[in-house]
């Protein structure tokens, strides 16, 4: 079996964008981000099919397929999304068999061999790419890493760094590590088997819910409390934000998204606030702590949801999805999904993968795969 070519598409890919609409809400992440305004020219939207134009017009979608979003020059920030077709539940019935040819995907989540093949070859695909230098709204973090290498000299396998924002910024020092984001963990799995995922940077042993929420069913809120307005988070109030957070993101970015802040009349100052992120999940969540209880989280999101979600990422039955990533054991995010609605559907990892292993992961014969 010839291994999958990977194809280069623009954003408005009518057959890729027809591909994740009909794949929702499990393509949610990648729906969202390809359409995203905020795109660097480093940027390589990449599937395991072609895209279709006047010379192809018999073009058709595989059952099996891939595709991804790539800029390596966000980094220290998520670089990569990917999703595959065998994400998807029901995809097929057959199990998973090493041995097996088959191209079909069970319930359990375990991908077909066409399916596996698919990722890999996406990522033999992006080790060849060259890469770009990092933004230089993005260099500070540099120095960040540099120190943590300091506190923590060795690297490598039986390696693990504690969660801290050094810890986020240390595979800057090696060229060859992306952070891979809102991974499925199927795919995460795939990648462990061949020695993608660096295992000692955050991510590999912190699993996350996929809440999903439909953007029509959103709960009614309760108006602010006296003394607070609305407003839209601005460059002076992104300051704040990151020192809120270990997860690294830049003013530039933090800008780039849609927010919804909650203000104090009388000082201006941010009390609680949310991002729609370049994914489109919920991002950011935070209310400062003397305003907790009072139902703010909630508003915000509803709210940001409203405003900006309606249609970013609309099925073929015009049902409108919004979602938001949760780590386990968050409590208080997790209670704030629930309260509008959403219900956790399947797991998945910001993992870091080191694309110097890649190049040679997909032969042509799959019996060697």
């Amino acid at each position: 079996m010839p291994r999958p070519t990977i194809h280069t598409h623009p954003p408005t890919s009518p057959l890729l964008q027809t591909a994740l609409k009909s794949s929702l809400p499990y393509s949610i992440n990648l729906v969202y981000r390809t359409k995203h305004p905020y795109r660097t020219p480093n940027a390589h939207i990449l599937a395991t099919f072609p895209p279709a134009d006047a010379d192809a017009a018999s073009t058709t979608i595989p059952k099996c397929w891939a595709a991804a979003y790539l800029d390596r020059s966000m980094r220290p920030e998520t670089e990569l999304w990917i999703f595959a077709s065998g994400e998807m539940p029901g995809h097929s019935t057959p199990p998973f068999s090493s041995s097996s040819s088959t191209s079909s995907c069970d319930e359990e989540g375990f991908f077909c061999r066409t399916c596996r093949e698919a990722v890999l070859a996406l990522m033999d695909y992006m080790s060849e790419l060259p890469a770009p230098p990092m933004l230089e709204s993005n260099l500070p973090a540099l120095d960040i890493a540099r120190e943590h290498e300091k506190r923590y000299p060795e690297s490598g396998p039986g390696v693990r760094y504690p969660a801290e924002l050094g810890a986020y910024m240390r595979h800057l020092l090696l060229p060859s590590v992306v952070t891979l984001g809102a991974c499925h963990h199927e795919i995460v799995r795939i990648c462990q088997e061949v020695g993608l995922v660096r295992e000692e940077f955050p991510g590999p042993g912190d699993e996350l819910n996929k809440f999903l929420f439909t953007v029509g069913n959103l709960p009614q809120t309760r108006a602010l409390p006296e003394g607070l307005r609305w407003g839209t988070m601005g460059e002076k109030d992104a300051e704040i934000v990151k020192t809120r957070t270990n997860i690294p993101r830049t003013t530039r970015t933090l800008l780039a998204m849609k927010s919804l802040g909650v203000f104090e009349e009388s000082t201006g100052k941010p009390i609680a606030w949310a991002f729609l992120g370049l994914d489109g999940s919920l991002t950011t969540l935070h209310t400062e702590p003397e305003y907790r209880g009072k139902g703010i989280a909630k508003a915000v999101a509803a709210k940001l949801f409203r405003e900006f979600a309606p249609e970013l990422a609309v099925d073929e039955k015009g049902v409108a999805w919004a979602h938001a990533d949760v780590y386990i054991g968050n409590t208080q995010s997790e209670s704030v999904c629930r309260s509008l609605g959403g219900n956790p559907m399947w797991r998945h990892f910001w993992v870091r993968i080191d694309l110097a292993q890649g190049g040679s992961l997909v032969t042509d014969d799959a019996s060697e795969v």
